[in-house]
């Protein structure tokens, strides 16, 4: 005869088997797009696309050229032009693409809480400056 296990009971068993894990035991991660392309406002010449994204931990971004013109998603602040502009969480070192060609990609799965600025070291300053908050 089985025993009645409260759901809260189950998942905890579960956890402890390795068969979910505790955090985000109902939750499963995600990949959210930002595209890179030209900024078609006077003056303007490139941009992310969107300019800000809002993720859980764990959750991963992708970043897709689709402009011909090369872009990077740069965060480290030695590879700014004004070293304001990218800004890290305490303790994350400084991470980035390489040059992405159109139609390249690239991804990071963003593992501590925080808010990460980045830009393309190419046109930052052209205004290209995006935002990632990890929550």
């Amino acid at each position: 005869m089985l025993a009645h296990i409260d759901r809260r009971s189950l998942t905890q068993f579960l956890v402890g088997l390795g068969l979910m894990s505790a955090g985000r035991a109902s939750a499963q991660a995600k990949t959210v797009e930002v595209v890179m392309r030209p900024d078609m406002r006077p003056g303007a010449m490139s941009m992310f696309e969107p300019e800000t994204v809002r993720i859980a931990v764990g959750d991963t971004v992708r970043w897709k050229n689709e402009a011909v013109l090369i872009h990077t998603a740069t965060f480290d602040p030695a590879q700014a032009i004004k070293a304001v502009n990218v800004v890290l969480p305490a303790g994350v070192a400084a991470f980035g693409s390489a040059d992405l060609l159109q139609d390249d990609t690239y991804s990071h799965t963003f593992t501590t809480a925080g808010s990460y600025k980045y830009v393309c070291k190419y046109h930052e300053e052209m205004g290209m400056i995006g935002t990632v908050v990890v929550g």
